[in-house]
């Protein structure tokens, strides 16, 4: 089975959606000036992709469930 993990990085981890081959997180960081950020992670082995906005994560999620 794929190893479907967050990346080893900072933050407050949210799985948000997971499949046998890939998955969704949700990575919260606080920046510099105390704002919280959010990014959404494609796990997809070897691949690991990064998105600003949960709408293109998604997008991309759902593609690989057609493919």
């Amino acid at each position: 089975m794929a190893d479907l993990n967050h990346p080893d990085e900072a933050g407050v981890w949210t799985l948000l959606q997971e499949r046998a081959d890939h998955a969704m997180w949700q990575q919260d960081v606080e920046d510099a000036g105390g704002v919280s950020v959010s990014r959404f992670w494609i796990i997809n082995p070897p691949e690991q992709l990064m998105y600003d906005t949960f709408d293109e994560a998604e997008a991309l999620f759902e593609q690989l469930e057609n493919d």
